[in-house]
């Protein structure tokens, strides 16, 4: 959780605090990264800049760090105490900087996520598989069925709420769920982005490998290549159906989750086609997904996603500020349950791993999105609540999808339902 340096007017007044919050620990972080592209072609060492946005900060951070050390805390320390003027201009010259740049690019790293419930509950179900044990979401009204593996080892997985119901088959599930990876989630929720922004002509999401290399933080061209290659597999294994109740989508039977990929070695070039009625299943509502969210490990990213997902849908985060239980946290992003852990080490297996998610993706989004909960043990830890906090540019998200509910609610209130025509025997007995 970041470091409690001052609200912005505090820090203004007295901004060498600044040189104390987890930003400029980040900023160092980034600083570091940089350093040693300096040496490349200044193409590169430019594009590096912009990506980061460090253009007036890199310059600001290498001239002040040749005569003086803030690498660690003590140091930090030492020069805010020691406060001398070249410190303080430098904390007051990167403070500005951060607060007219960085942070007001912050707000804005949002993409455009075709979203549904079912790309929620794949999410779910496949954090869940290694572990061997079915998810159930917390949602009220859903109802989820595990069958039995058949003589095959084939498993079918229904999934119900009040709008439809599908059922995810998995063939020679055990096989399968060896292969299966947490990214390839990634690799279905950056698609689905990519085909939004293109507005999904013939029903496909093409990308280039360096495209998704910078979107998910990966450094590796040929390391890329191979994950991408096992991720579409595990896309493209999944067969679903499914039933709409209402005219969300037109029903559909046994299809796969994409019907074909296709991943160009030498160019690069990603594509990966779904049925045209897939789509519209899996694109049943836009929520905001950030940027920075490829960036984050395996725990982390399954966190972000779950508890943006949860913002779209909570009332109460138009406000700023949510509320979601701890131990649906937990399971959904595949961690131990606490009968699951042996030996009763639950700090290890479970409080550990679930606090550096949470220090990871505070971390990462440079404190437009909070966390904050409280426990003394592991009952307290699972019993209790995350308020999550959201920036402004998710509140105003929201609100506007607010608006838009309520406006569509109030015109179909007002059309009037169409009045029966009157049987022969009714007017007869009228007369």
């Amino acid at each position: 959780m970041p470091n409690d340096s001052g609200s912005p007017e505090e820090l203004r007044k007295t901004p060498l605090r600044f040189l104390q919050s987890d930003q400029f620990v980040e900023m160092l972080q980034t600083y570091g990264n940089l350093k040693p592209l300096e040496g490349k072609p200044k193409k590169t060492f430019a594009a590096a800049l912009a990506k980061y946005d460090f253009e007036q900060i890199y310059p600001l951070m290498d001239l002040f760090l040749e005569t003086h050390v803030l690498a660690t805390a003590e140091s930090r320390a030492k020069a805010v105490a020691e406060a001398a003027p070249e410190t303080v201009k430098f904390a007051a010259t990167l403070l500005e900087i951060f607060e007219t740049t960085v942070a007001d690019r912050t707000l804005s790293q949002y993409d455009i996520l075709g979203n549904s419930p079912a790309t929620y509950f794949i999410c779910g179900v496949w954090a869940n598989m290694k572990r061997g044990r079915e998810f159930h979401p917390a949602s009220n009204g859903i109802t989820v069925t595990y069958s039995e593996p058949d003589a095959y080892g084939n498993q079918n997985i229904s999934y119900r709420n009040k709008d439809y119901e599908m059922t995810l088959m998995f063939e020679a599930v055990s096989e399968y769920t060896k292969k299966l990876s947490w990214t390839a989630h990634r690799l279905l929720v950056y698609t689905l982005m990519q085909g939004n922004v293109q507005n999904w002509r013939n029903n496909c999401a093409t990308f280039t490998v360096s495209d998704y290399m910078t979107w998910a933080g990966l450094k590796s061209r040929d390391a890329t290549y191979r994950q991408l290659k096992g991720d579409v597999q595990s896309i493209t294994g999944v067969k679903l159906t499914a039933e709409s109740y209402k005219k969300y989508f037109e029903s559909f039977y046994t299809t796969h989750l994409a019907t074909e990929a296709q991943i160009k070695k030498y160019t690069g070039e990603v594509r990966i086609t779904f049925a045209e009625n897939v789509r519209h299943f899996l694109t049943q509502y836009y929520q905001l997904i950030p940027d920075w969210m490829g960036h984050l490990s395996e725990n982390a990213y399954r966190m972000a996603f779950y508890l943006f997902y949860r913002a779209r849908k909570d009332p109460r985060a138009v406000s700023g500020a949510f509320h979601v239980g701890i131990e649906d946290i937990v399971e959904y992003i595949g961690l131990p349950t606490k009968a699951e852990v042996k030996n009763r080490n639950y700090d290890e297996a479970i409080m550990k791993p679930f606090n550096k998610a949470v220090e990871e993706i505070e971390s990462i989004s440079g404190g437009s999105f909070t966390m904050d909960f409280d426990y003394d043990n592991i009952n307290t830890f699972l019993s209790g609540q995350m308020t999550v906090g959201v920036d402004a540019a998710m509140t105003d998200y929201i609100e506007k999808l607010d608006k838009a509910r309520t406006a569509k609610r109030l015109e179909s209130g007002k059309k009037k339902p169409r009045k029966k025509a009157k049987k022969e025997g009714d007017e007869s007995a009228a007369q």
